[in-house]
């Protein structure tokens, strides 16, 4: 063999192992969605947000000014922990605020005798038996409230191609959504009128007459500004019958042993007896399952969001995975003996199979721990130890949630949301997989609400809340993210209002009219004394102190 023939061999058998190489290093780079996935997979929280419970709150390391915006997982965290140690099932719901066939406020010119009066939040509880109808009211102020009611929208059992693709697009149809308030927010909506259509019709109408005579001087008496220590929960809740059919618990543990009620053995779902349903029928008091919370604390001006998740839900952290950098670690990946991106569960893909091979969403199933690695952090489980949560053996009650139900260690923090964008101006994503079931892709709660608000009629000031003319896949409409649009709420070019921002509140949907015109949908009449924001202080009720509403 000569030695040109010899080096030609060579050169030939190095271009193949270089190929190989290549090839392999190709096989173990990340696909086109991992590479997307980069963008959402930020560590939210650093080495110093390490809370801690004292005196009946969390407390935070020295350095750490405001929890919400340095440590948002950390503060979903302990808001979602504070949430339960507060029972939020007995807090007020929508209905408790927006009531049906609401009354008019009191301490008003015009005001009549049957009227709301506010002045009843300055008071010590117990109340009484039970509220006065058409009016707000936080149901642990009273001895005997009416029972929670839940609305549940009408079944999607005919949307059967989606339970492979997106079977949380489906229990998203057939949940039932409650969304509960504390004590603060129905308090300031109360007393600041946002409880029926005129008020919200009239404050608009305010708004606009004030900056077209003094701008561009503000006033800040007219904006809808929700106290710091506000709180949103949305809670989704799946009936029993739905959730067996689902296949989501069983009637029976690993060892055959009966469970009443059925429960899954191994990551058990937080009960509550729902006594009343709004449903296409008559239906029975049913025992329902909570699977996930989409939540909101006042903490920062744009409202600190956040969602949770229970463990099982199928596809919870598909189209742009779950991030948690403080209350459960997950595997991520090993380089060079050192572990990074713990905080983050990629969504899952697969392999196309087909002449392009693309990779593609491998969505709809159950991220089990032992696929994603996950383990509680030595911090939360010492924060919920110290607050008495989940220490128990079980709950006390099935159709009432307690604090000490281990049960909720079946729960995972989704993502938390501070901003609109990130600081290179990628658009923020969080959607719980239930609630957002069939956009989560597109989510964004922080864009959706900042929608919220009225136009002059009460009515919202930008239809389709949240909702994007473009379609999915699917034909579902995808919803809107990133940074607000300027033209949402002012006529281009111009400060003629269209929409009076709600402060994120898109409970103003519940609100309806105390003097209804018809069957319109709209109000008699949105004008005059009664209904002039901001309102004037009001006489206290039964001699109590100040009842002045918050400015």
């Amino acid at each position: 063999m000569s030695d040109r023939t010899i080096v030609r061999s060579l050169l030939t058998a190095a271009a193949i192992l270089a190929a190989g190489q290549a090839a392999q290093a190709q096989v173990s780079a990340p696909n086109q969605i991992q590479k997307a996935m980069y963008f959402l997979a930020d560590r939210r929280d650093g080495p110093d947000c390490r809370p801690a419970f004292a005196d009946g709150s969390p407390t935070w390391p020295e350095g750490i000014g405001n929890p919400a915006m340095s440590c948002p997982d950390a503060f979903g965290w302990t808001s979602f922990l504070s949430a339960i140690d507060q029972q939020f099932w007995t807090w007020g719901t929508d209905q408790t605020i927006w009531v049906a066939d609401p009354k008019p406020l009191c301490g008003r010119e015009g005001s009549p005798e049957d009227c709301c009066d506010p002045a009843v939040f300055a008071e010590t509880p117990p109340l009484g038996e039970a509220p006065m109808a058409g009016c707000p009211y936080y149901p642990p102020d009273w001895s005997n409230p009416p029972p929670v009611i839940s609305a549940r929208p009408a079944s999607s059992h005919s949307h059967d191609f989606l339970d492979r693709l997106d079977p949380a697009r489906v229990l998203r149809q057939e949940e039932a959504e409650i969304v509960y308030r504390n004590r603060p927010f129905i308090r300031y909506s109360f007393e600041q009128n946002l409880y029926n259509k005129e008020g919200l019709g009239a404050r608009f109408t305010a708004m606009q007459d004030w900056i077209s005579a003094n701008a561009p001087y503000r006033n800040d008496a007219l904006a809808v500004d929700y106290p710091p220590d506000a709180v949103m929960f949305k809670v989704d809740y799946l009936s029993q019958s739905e959730m067996l059919q689902k296949g989501l618990i069983q009637r029976t543990d690993g060892n055959g042993q009966t469970l009443d009620p059925p429960n899954d053995p191994t990551a058990p779902y937080v009960t509550l007896l729902i006594e009343e349903t709004l449903a296409p029928g008559d239906e029975e008091p049913e025992l329902y399952y909570l699977v996930g919370i989409t939540a909101a604390s006042k903490a920062i001006p744009n409202w600190h969001w956040y969602a949770i998740e229970h463990v099982g839900n199928l596809g919870r952290c598909d189209f742009i995975g779950c991030n948690d950098s403080f209350g459960f670690s997950a595997a991520g990946v090993t380089v060079d003996g050192r572990s990074y991106g713990q905080n983050f569960i990629p969504p899952k893909t697969e392999n196309s199979e087909d002449s392009t091979a693309d990779i593609v969403f491998d969505p709809g199933t159950a991220y089990t721990v032992e696929q994603t690695g996950e383990v509680i952090t030595p911090e939360l489980d010492a924060l919920m130890q110290a607050m008495g949560i989940a220490t128990g053996s079980g709950p006390a009650d099935p159709d009432v949630p307690s604090a000490a139900d281990p049960a909720w260690r079946s729960y995972r923090l989704k993502a938390s949301q501070t901003e609109f964008v990130t600081a290179s101006g990628m658009p923020t994503h969080n959607g719980q997989s239930i609630t957002e079931g069939g956009f989560v892709d597109s989510a964004s709660c922080m864009t959706c609400h900042a929608q919220a608000g009225p136009d002059a009629l009460g009515n919202p000031g930008i239809p389709g809340i949240g909702a994007r003319s473009d379609l999915n896949i699917f034909g579902l409409n995808q919803t809107v993210n990133g940074a607000p649009e300027p033209e949402w709420f002012f006529a281009g070019g111009t400060n003629t209002m269209r929409s009076l921002q709600m402060d994120f509140v898109w409970g103003m949907l519940n609100a309806t009219c105390i003097a209804p015109e018809g069957m319109t949908g709209n109000c008699r009449s949105y004008a005059g004394p009664l209904f002039a924001p901001p309102m004037s202080p009001v006489p206290t009720a039964g001699g109590a102190g100040s009842a002045a509403p918050a400015q």
